[in-house]
């Protein structure tokens, strides 16, 4: 068995970062600062650059150093030809671990051996497989980083520090957040299952980078904020939805952290609350077997395909119409086919469809998908706002805290219920939000201030996915903290003498760890087989 009779050593055990941020943000002083906090803690950084190696590889790609917008497309190009040649959306992550691999040092066997006191930094993750990848691989001892800025930020570092026009710079910027090709780049879902989320404007990832590092040291007394707490209320809420498309959580609190009511997306009642797992009536959509909205869009688009029967030119009508007008304009009759064929084939090549099936799949593809109206569960904002309703709690100078940007439906009822503040963790590209709210909210708190207008934020902080794993001081797995001394006064802890990362990474395979476990207990399960006389 590999690593058979490796000690394990928590307080030295090896760490894995990755970063995720969009394309216009600067991640080098983070990177530093990163490095010089993790030496403080007597860790090594290694760094792997993702797009260096892209630039190593051989996929008929050339890099242009001159030209920062023809350089920036040639590396995702390069990203989505590595992803197509392999069919692998995780590929770039398989490398990223090959390279920790490569550096590791071997034992008398031949076999690779744990690195301890390492931190392995991995920039920049743009695909939600590449997260998964690495989470499978190296478990707690994994977590992603996610540098947050918004567009306006992006796009003045791309314009201003890299010279590109605004077009350029927008067009860089759409393609980073979620490229429509089949292997591009989706930095937006990636952005969003990090386990903490940095602030890069003024400065703030200093002091927020510091405190995360020093809860993955187990620094006892660390709690959470009042945005960590609320955020983790409405994540642990989301679970209770069984919703087909995605689970989403919500929570309201006041403006000091109280939180007074919680909502989750799921199919409403006769009892004054959402179906439960208890009901003997369960109503629930996947108890029913359809999603109403995804239904009512199927009647909407057969509806439209009626309407236009007899409209739409299918290849056969096309055919005809276009050999009677040659006839009529006196084209001689050897060249009609000639010319009819010609004629079809640039109607092709031009993407006229005389397909009828064709029209019903552009209608499938329009705006129309975005169309939420008919979906039988109340969404969870809405849900907490009515929780507060029931329960006589007003909701007027509340904040609330959402797992994903609301809806346009949500957000006229956030609007009307007086909510003076949205924090949300995932966007929501389909929301209309701010084409048909522009008038009451914002993204920017400075702009809330001078304009009175609603403000919707991102989430700041430690992720509510980790959020047990570093503030809870009773963990199932992992290093619980010491508290107090032997005298009963709070401990005093120091970087230097941590007691290794507080949720360790082993350095084995579930089958490698059961080996060890019997291993170190083998005299021990053998005194339970031995009779006392012998």
């Amino acid at each position: 068995m590999r690593n058979k009779g490796m000690k394990t050593d928590h307080r030295h055990a090896e760490l894995v970062f990755g970063l995720v941020y969009g394309v216009g943000t600067e991640p080098d002083k983070i990177v530093r600062t990163l490095e010089d906090y993790l030496k403080q803690f007597d860790y090594m950084p290694r760094l792997f650059r993702i797009s260096d190696y892209l630039r190593s590889l051989d996929l008929g790609i050339e890099f242009d150093d001159e030209s920062p917008v023809e350089l920036m497309h040639a590396l995702m190009n390069a990203g989505d030809e590595a992803r197509r040649r392999t069919q692998s959306d995780n590929i770039l992550a398989v490398s990223a671990a090959n390279d920790v691999l490569d550096k590791r040092t071997l034992d008398e066997h031949g076999e690779p051996v744990a690195s301890f006191n390492v931190a392995q930094i991995v920039r920049s993750m743009k695909r939600p497989e590449e997260v998964a990848l690495l989470r499978t691989l190296y478990r707690p001892g994994f977590f992603l980083i996610g540098i947050a800025s918004d567009d306006d930020e992006q796009e003045l570092f791309l314009t201003n520090r890299r010279g590109l026009t605004k077009e350029e710079a927008l067009g860089v910027i759409e393609r980073d957040r979620d490229d429509q090709k089949i292997h591009g780049q989706r930095t937006r879902d990636t952005f969003y299952l990090s386990d903490v989320f940095l602030e890069l404007r003024e400065s703030k990832y200093e002091s927020q980078l510091k405190r995360f590092l020093e809860l993955v040291f187990g620094r006892p007394f660390i709690t959470p904020t009042k945005e960590e707490n609320a955020m983790f209320m409405a994540y642990a809420s989301a679970a209770r939805s069984s919703q087909l498309g995605r689970q989403v959580g919500a929570a309201i609190a006041t403006p000091d952290g109280a939180v007074i009511g919680v909502g989750f997306n799921e199919v409403p009642s006769r009892y004054a609350r959402a179906y439960c797992e208890e009901d003997s009536d369960d109503h629930r959509d996947h108890k029913v077997g359809k999603d109403s909205n995804y239904e009512s869009r199927k009647k909407i688009t057969e509806s439209i395909v009626r309407g236009l029967d007899g409209k739409i030119l299918d290849k056969l009508n096309a055919e005809q119409i276009i050999m009677a007008t040659l006839q009529h304009i006196g084209t001689p009759q050897p060249e009609l086919a000639h010319h009819a064929n010609a004629i079809l084939d640039e109607l092709e090549q031009q993407k006229v469809t005389t397909n009828p099936a064709e029209v019903r799949q552009l209608i499938d593809g329009s705006d129309l998908r975005d169309v939420t109206e008919f979906g039988r569960a109340v969404h969870a904002e809405m849900d907490a706002i009515m929780t507060c309703a029931r329960l006589g709690i007003a909701t007027k100078g509340k904040h609330l805290y959402t797992t994903t940007f609301p809806c346009h439906n949500c957000t006229r009822h956030i609007i009307a219920a007086g909510i003076s503040k949205v924090i949300y963790i995932e966007p929501y590209p389909k929301s209309k939000a701010e084409a048909l709210h522009s008038d009451a909210i914002c993204f920017d708190e400075n702009e809330a201030k001078e304009s009175g207008k609603i403000p919707f934020v991102p989430f700041v902080g430690v992720g509510p996915r980790r959020y047990l794993d570093l503030f809870s001081s009773q963990l199932t797995t992992g290093i619980a903290p010491e508290l107090k001394d032997r005298d009963g006064k709070p401990i005093q802890w120091k970087r230097q003498s941590h007691r290794g990362p507080k949720v360790p990474m082993e350095p084995y395979s579930y089958l490698e760890r059961e080996q060890k476990a019997l291993d170190e207990n083998k005299a021990k399960l053998a005194l339970l087989t031995k009779s006392e006389e012998s």
